[in-house]
């Protein structure tokens, strides 16, 4: 579990008592860096979030940009870390799943995505070897299957990342504005649940 001391303290103050032990794994997922960037955010509220053409409203999964004539740019990048040092083509191909899910979320159609790759001395180690050949297929493959390119990306190699694998993807979205859709629920909405099974 990834709670800290502190947070399972800050949890048992809020809801006034003892967390279950299902409430302590939905807690400890949802507080995850994963999920909610504890230990980036402060470096990611440094980035710019205006503009001439930025859409800047709550409810979207997506960055939006207004390019005239109706239409709007959408935009999303995550990265997938540890699901890709633990198994990386389904740690990689799972990290584009979630990019492209967040763009059709926003109402637009995924039409490119990008990957920023590190990986520790490929020509020293075979698990670097082994992590590079499989993420990079991971990328490869999710998009292939959905018809969307990967049309540019990066790769570093440094000792720095032995043993581990830095998988950050990227989708970018285009559509009508008119057709934007912000991710609230609301009381009777159908909620629809497919797929096979997952795990290990």
């Amino acid at each position: 579990m990834s709670l800290e001391t502190h947070e399972l303290s800050e949890l048992k103050s809020k809801i006034g008592r003892d967390p279950t032990s299902t409430e302590l794994q939905i807690v400890a997922a949802e507080w995850s860096e994963h999920c909610s960037y504890k230990s980036s955010k402060k470096h990611l509220k440094m980035l710019p979030m205006t503009g001439p053409l930025v859409i800047n409203e709550k409810g979207y999964d997506s960055g939006v940009l207004d390019v005239g004539g109706g239409y709007v740019v959408t935009a999303h990048i995550e990265s997938h870390n540890h699901p890709s040092a633990v198994e990386p083509f389904g740690g990689a191909a799972t990290g584009v799943g979630g990019v492209i899910r967040d763009i059709l979320s926003a109402g637009t159609r995924p039409i490119a995505i990008f990957d920023g790759l590190r990986f520790g001395n490929i020509e020293k180690d075979q698990q670097a070897r082994w992590l590079f050949k499989n993420a990079v297929s991971g990328v490869a493959a999710y998009g292939n299957c959905l018809g969307i390119p990967t049309i540019g990306g990066e790769v570093e190699f440094d000792d720095c990342y032995q043993n581990y694998a830095l998988v950050d993807v990227a989708a970018i979205g285009f559509g009508k504005k008119e057709n934007l859709i912000k991710n609230h629920a609301q009381k009777g909405d159908l909620v629809v649940l497919l797929g096979g099974s997952t795990g290990r």
